[in-house]
């Protein structure tokens, strides 16, 4: 494809194009003298193309200004033969080459993106020397590492845009050396590793227009007034980063900029009006994500005539946003993009939406979720903003009739979450029609009831579809999970649908996950391979039977994509297939269904996963050595199953575990030593999987027209969430732990078996553990002492056992114990005292040991009294329940068998008495 465009009498001029046919347009430029502008990107030249080579056509075009060869492959020889053209000044090779120089005296523009150059210092040099009038730099993402500018800076004089980002570059900021450019207007260094804070020095760099140090790792105080005087800086992004502190008020001073982004720091204290209302040139504002206080008014913006895109994202209960103070304010501008997510919007004023919505004709996406806004639904949002695309009410307080609530958009709203407010009703038949761009419908968490309608199967463009935890029922309609051929995620969760939902032919190859947990869903689930990139399926608490499938060839039907998979709480049966395996699995759950057989050895290929739950099934042999050796296995749950034998000496090698439980099982011999190593501290918590949509809206993301790249893409990786969540038996209850407390809970259950042998004390060597279950095992030997090392521990339980001993009183130490259990076992001796956490527990934690005494048990220690002085001081502190038993008894026997001999001997010598005696025993007879 080659395109000229005509201009001007007799003249050539245009942007040209050549992809399939690359060579032959080679051979054919030598004919267009005068083309000025050529695009050669993405035609598949590579270093050894001998057109690209010799470069005799290009030699030709002599008034040849601009040129792009980007997304191709070449050598450094290209440079060489593309130094020939003489009026060259713009020039992109990004994704091209391997670099190589030649002077090009004349090149002002060159782009280098996405190439490969570890040393930044040579590639500087080299700037330097071949490019002398070099105008415009960009080497983005270019893998680039180490301190920049560390040995010397290149000598480029006319320097005026700088673009580094995106690379490995480290250290603190190297403003001094960037000084040196005295014509500097942008610069960019957003996307590396920079820490440290900003040199004052950065004042001397006068010409700055647009400044990025975005999502690095800089810190320190703003209150420097470091940007206080570049009075030219029309673009500031200093997003992403640790600074915290109060923002200088001589901000206002920067009367042209027009992008300020300080969104995701530290940044304190209360954002005055005079900071805000000089700033007459704003375009751009983002202030989200800090710890802002007190109160900020929307009416500061209201003379800001050019403001296009303001972002408040708070979640900070001590910062408020008010819309509707003071009283008639009118605005000026008219916004594209308008985000107030989580700022205690309108408090004071009943939490209503803000009223001067109905005069923005110009909105692009709105976003005023967790707000707990009040009200019926402002189906008016849609009606009145015929630009709307994105609409965002989710986590409100939001009434009405879902049914009434959707009007006719034809300027394609594409996005609708009105999640987690009290909307009821059932949804319209005729949706399409209302929503017939729709991309995104997000439902869940209201009381809709009815059945899911026919009609949103017809929405064809839908790509992601929640309706969760409503009031749903019925069966789902068949074109759900047929028709859809862009589907990609669908979420049915918690409703009371049901039906034989998998029992079908698939054909949705797009979906990435499918959630029908916690529903009445029942029947077989059929072959699912047609689920070529699903990741996670998630049919949890729900009535499927049988066997899970898999073909003759021990192929599973189930996608090898899956990442998160939970069939938990339903009545599969069966071996778990040998073929069960896969290589991206971090989270699986089987519990609580009839699976019968062994664990499968095809498990050991699970080397990336971080949670297998098979608790509650009917599984027996040895519990295999294997799972071991899965490095990042966090959480093992194994109970409630046949497990015999002992517990593999390998089940030590996982030194990230922070939750085992093998309890109810058949398991016999020792504890393991070495279990000590599981729980360590410091290892990186997780709480939640998030599931990351891809770009399939990037036509329709906000790009704000700036020096500086500046979008916003309407993803949902903060909407979606899938929480990994398990029963696990603590402090004598089973809870269900989810999200944010599995960063912190660390618990090892091994009851109800059938262990021997001694409490190692090595067990006491774990720290960061909250809860310990020994008990209804056959355990012997003392509790150890060193139990009084485990700091964190809240519940301890070593009931039904045959431990002997005292209770070490070095247990009151543990000051977080909150339940505490030796009952039944064969401890003798004083309990501890009663203070702290221990005079908090009741004489059940003690019964069944009769040899106990002490509060609160009712059985008194007595002092056992002696006729002499002790001897030394540990003779002294005897008491009777001390004694040596093994004497006692033998003391007893010693006295009846003196007592019957003496008796004989009487009998023997008295004759009287030896008749009467015997004439008692006839009588008796």
């Amino acid at each position: 494809m080659l395109f000229v465009k005509k201009q001007g009498k007799g003249r050539k001029q245009g942007y040209n194009t050549c992809n399939s046919f690359a060579l032959f347009c080679i051979t054919e430029f030598g004919h267009l003298i005068n083309l000025e502008k050529l695009d050669l990107s993405w035609s598949i030249f590579n270093a050894t193309s001998p057109s690209i080579q010799d470069c005799k056509s290009l030699r030709r075009l002599e008034k040849l200004e601009s040129l792009s060869l980007s997304r191709n492959s070449f050598n450094k020889s290209i440079i060489t033969c593309l130094s020939f053209l003489p009026s060259l000044n713009t020039l992109d090779l990004s994704q091209s080459l391997e670099f190589g120089t030649s002077t090009m005296s004349k090149l002002v523009h060159l782009n280098l993106d996405e190439n490969s150059f570890l040393s930044v210092d040579d590639v500087m040099r080299s700037m330097a020397a071949a490019f002398p009038s070099l105008r415009f730099l960009s080497l983005y993402r270019c893998l680039m590492e180490g301190r920049l500018f560390s040995n010397e800076v290149p000598n480029l004089p006319y320097l005026k845009v700088l673009i580094l980002s995106d690379n490995y570059f480290n250290g603190t900021l190297p403003i001094e050396a960037l000084a040196s450019f005295h014509h500097l207007e942008i610069l960019d260094l957003s996307d590396n590793y920079f820490i440290g804070s900003i040199p004052s020095i950065i004042n001397s760099l006068a010409s700055l227009k647009a400044v990025s140090f975005a999502r690095n790792s800089l810190n320190g105080s703003l209150m420097n007034d470091e940007f206080c005087k570049l009075k030219n800086l029309h673009e500031l992004d200093l997003s992403y980063n640790m600074f915290d502190g109060k923002l200088p008020e001589c901000l206002n001073r920067l009367s042209s900029l027009k992008l300020f982004d300080i969104s995701s720091n530290q940044l304190t204290g209360v954002l005055l009006p005079s900071l805000i209302t000089n700033l007459t040139s704003l375009e751009y504002v983002d202030f989200s994500n800090n710890k802002f206080e007190g109160l900020f008014s929307l009416s500061w913006f209201s003379n800001l005539t050019k403001l296009k895109f303001v972002a408040f994202t708070c979640d900070n209960d001590n910062f408020e946003v008010e819309t509707e103070e003071p009283s008639g304010w009118t605005c000026m501008f008219q916004l594209e993009v308008l985000i107030l997510s989580s700022c205690n919007l309108n408090k004071h004023k009943s939490s209503v939406i803000p009223s001067f919505l109905l005069h923005q004709h110009k909105l692009r996406k709105l976003d005023m979720s967790y707000n707990s806004l009040e009200g019926q639904f402002p189906d008016w949002l849609i009606k009145n903003n015929t630009m709307l695309q994105f609409l965002i009410l989710g986590d409100n307080s939001f009434g009405g009739i879902i049914s009434t609530s959707f009007h006719w958009n034809p300027h394609k709203l594409r996005w609708l979450d009105i999640s987690g407010n009290r909307m009821i009703g059932h949804i319209s038949n005729h949706i399409h029609e209302s929503l017939p761009y729709l991309l995104h419908l997000n439902l869940s968490r209201n009381s809709i009831n009815g059945v899911i309608p026919s009609s949103i199967c017809d929405l064809r463009m839908i790509v992601e579809l929640d309706l969760s935890h409503n009031r749903f029922s019925g069966e789902v309609p068949i074109g759900l999970l047929t028709n859809l051929s862009d589907l990609r995620m669908l979420i049915l969760s918690n409703n009371s649908l049901h039906g034989k939902v998998l029992s079908r032919n698939f054909t949705l190859s797009s979906l990435s996950c499918l959630r029908l947990d916690n529903n009445d869903f029942n029947g077989k689930m059929e072959d699912m391979s047609a689920f070529n990139d699903l990741r996670i399926l998630d049919l949890s608490d729900n009535l499927f039977t049988g066997m899970i499938p898999q073909d003759v060839n021990n192929i599973s039907t189930l996608p090898t994509s899956l990442t998160f998979l939970d069939l938990s709480k339903n009545n599969f049966s069966g071996a778990i297939p040998f073929s069960l395996s896969f290589q991206n699995a971090e989270h699986i759950h089987l519990g609580s269904n009839k699976f019968t057989g062994s664990i499968p050895n095809s498990f050991s290929n699970l080397t990336k996963v971080s949670t297998l739950d098979i608790r509650n099934n009917y599984l027996s042999g040895r519990i295999p050595s294997f799972l071991g050796e899965l490095s990042n296995l966090r959480i093992l749950l194994l109970g409630k199953n046949n497990f015999n034998g002992s517990i593999p000496r390998q089940l030590c090698h996982l030194t990230h575990a922070t939750m085992i439980d093998m309890s109810n099982n058949f398991l016999s011999g020792s504890i393991p030593r070495c279990l000590q190593n599981i729980a360590r501290p410091g290892y990186v918590d997780f709480t939640k999987y998030d599931y990351f949509t891809e770009d399939f809206i990037s036509s329709t993301n906000y790009q704000y027209s700036a020096a500086l790249y500046k979008g916003i893409s309407f993803q949902t990786y903060d909407r979606f969430r899938i929480q990994n969540e398990f029963l696990f038996t603590t402090k004598s209850v089973s809870m269900i732990y989810k999200g944010d407390v599995l960063s912190i809970m660390s618990g090892l259950d091994l009851s109800c078996n059938k262990l021997t042998g001694n409490i190692p004390e090595e067990l006491g060597l774990l720290p960061q553990i909250h809860s310990l279950n020994l008990s209804h095992n056959r355990l012997t030997g003392p509790i150890p002492v060193t139990f009084s090392n485990l700091a964190n521990i809240e519940s301890l339980d070593l009931s039904f056992n045959s431990l002997t001993g005292k209770v070490p009183s070095e247990l009151i130490k543990l000051n977080s114990l909150e339940v505490f259990n030796v009952s039944f076992n064969n401890l003798s001796g004083r309990l501890p005292e009663r203070k702290d956490q221990f005079g908090t527990f009741a004489k059940d934690s003690y019964e069944g040991n009769p040899l106990l005494c002490g509060l609160p048990l009712d059985n008194e220690c007595t002092t056992e009294s002696h006729g002499t002085q002790p001897s030394n001081e540990e003779e002294s502190d005897e008491k009777w329940y001390d004694m040596d038993m093994a004497s006692f008894y033998g003391s007893c026997s010693s006295t009846w068998f003196v007592f019957m001999l003496g008796f004989a001997v009487v009998l023997y010598v008295n004759h009287y008495w030896r008749r009467w005696w015997f004439h008692l025993v006839e009588e008796n007879i």
